[in-house]
């Protein structure tokens, strides 16, 4: 297995479930769908999905801290934060970009993304980040999330061309700034988290 080091394909992907990156992402789609009035129902929904796997990942953790090893016997300490993000935000985000595509190029978009969230989970298990439990709880539970936007967005009036532009240079603008690197308030969040729980270990 080749090092995880800055560059490579594995890091990159590993990255692609960053909770940095994914709420820059929602925020710029959030925010691109919320600028018309057309659209403001579906950037609702996708700020409340986003908000409610995050609390579940977080509840279900800090739930499991009182356990010590959480549940040993099948290796779960809690949803992958990673797996989890990448499964709601990558193919939420393939569905924006081709909202007003063809179904056969939004289906396309859609499975571009759930390839990515499959990578980063691979990853997550192959380097022994998280156990496959862990992985594929994250998994379902970002999936479920991105999966019931997807199907309410079914019955609303789908973005404008303008829009779709728009969420799609705000992902390439956060991809550009954010390359490779986590966001450093969350990190220092996550870091904070992990202090106050340590006595409960």
């Amino acid at each position: 297995m080749h090092p995880l080091v800055a560059g490579n394909f594995a890091h990159f992907l590993l990255w692609m479930g960053d909770s940095g990156l994914a709420t820059l992402v929602t925020a710029a789609v959030v925010l691109a769908l919320a600028i018309p009035k057309a659209t403001r129902g579906l950037a609702c929904r996708w700020a409340a999905a986003f908000v409610l796997v995050v609390s579940l990942v977080l509840a279900t953790k800090l739930r499991l801290f009182g356990w010590r090893d959480g549940i040993a016997a099948i290796g779960f300490r809690g949803p992958s934060g990673h797996a989890a993000m990448a499964a709601f935000v990558w193919p939420m985000a393939g569905w924006l970009v081709t909202a007003r595509a063809s179904r056969r190029v939004r289906c396309v978009a859609m499975a571009v993304g759930a390839l990515f969230a499959l990578g980063v989970a691979v990853v997550l298990v192959a380097y022994g980040f998280h156990s496959l439990v862990e992985t594929v709880a994250g998994g379902l539970l970002g999936g479920i999330g991105a999966g019931a936007c997807i199907f309410a967005a079914r019955s609303a009036q789908p973005p404008s061309a303008r829009v779709t532009w728009l969420a799609a240079l705000a992902v390439a603008v956060v991809f550009g700034l954010q390359h490779g690197s986590p966001l450093e308030p969350l990190r220092q969040l996550e870091r904070k988290a992990h202090k106050l729980a340590a006595p409960y270990r």
